[in-house]
């Protein structure tokens, strides 16, 4: 699956919406730095309950994380969360 790219996902959603999106991703940043690190991607996925193991948890992170820099910034969330 190729990544979505903000401006496509951006262009189909509502401002509100977008905050939406916006107060979701910073309740789950925890440590407040813009970005979702795995330990609180991790934590996400047990709100979720998720039945994952801390592999498939890794594997799925990398996959969000399209520019590979180790966390999920808001656009990389936008495009996982708004995607079926």
């Amino acid at each position: 699956m190729a990544p979505l790219h903000r401006s496509a996902v951006v262009e189909e959603l509502t401002q509100d919406q977008i905050e939406e999106l916006r107060e979701d991703f910073e309740f789950n940043d925890g440590d407040n730095d813009g970005r979702i690190q795995f330990a609180e991607f991790a934590e996400l996925m047990t709100l979720l309950e998720a039945d994952m193991d801390e592999h498939d948890c890794r594997l799925g992170f990398r996959e969000i994380d399209t520019d590979s820099d180790g966390a999920i910034e808001f656009d990389e969330f936008v495009a996982w969360w708004t995607t079926d």
